[in-house]
């Protein structure tokens, strides 16, 4: 756990990686995001049962949970921001 925290060489060595990915991450969370939703919201009729309604507050949790990862990513809790 130390190693992927920086804590030791394998995890300074991997930060700099991690790093150079956090655009093409935030890209593709945002495509997929975006499919979900237009996938929910074009079929929501059609799934009245409870998968259906189930699966609308997954991705409602889930799409909340990402916007909360990613603004702390944005703003430095969760690292240096890449901005």
């Amino acid at each position: 756990m130390l190693g992927l925290l920086g804590g030791n060489s394998a995890g300074l060595a991997a930060a700099p990686a991690l790093q150079v990915l956090t655009w093409p991450l935030l890209a593709l969370a945002v495509l997929m995001m975006v499919r979900a939703w237009y996938l929910e919201l074009s079929h929501g009729e059609k799934w009245s049962s409870p998968w259906g309604r189930r699966s609308g507050a997954v991705l409602t949790g889930s799409t909340t949970l990402a916007l909360v990862l990613w603004s702390l990513r944005f703003t430095g809790p969760l690292g240096e921001s890449p901005l």
